[in-house]
């Protein structure tokens, strides 16, 4: 499997996931954050591959919002935006 990431639009699109997530499970190390970000990755790959989530639906992973979804080809990353 290519290596597959996940990024956010804007800083503050970051901000608000990680206080969602941080707010349920506890504060993380900058470590941890890129494991739940490389476990995200996977998590939303299987997803669409499987058909259970429609790029462009907000993403939720362990009942939080990660974000509306995006998908760069290219760069074989996805990219999140904060929910409206």
């Amino acid at each position: 499997m290519a290596d597959l990431f996940i990024d956010f639009y804007r800083g503050k699109d970051e901000e608000a996931f990680l206080s969602a997530w941080q707010e349920k499970f506890g504060q993380l190390t900058e470590d941890e954050i890129d494991e739940l970000f490389a476990e995200i990755a996977e998590a939303i790959d299987k997803a669409v591959k499987d058909g259970t989530h429609k790029i462009g639906d907000p993403f939720v992973y362990k009942e939080v919002t990660v974000g509306t979804s995006d998908f760069n080809a290219f760069h074989s990353l996805y990219v999140f935006e904060e929910g409206k």
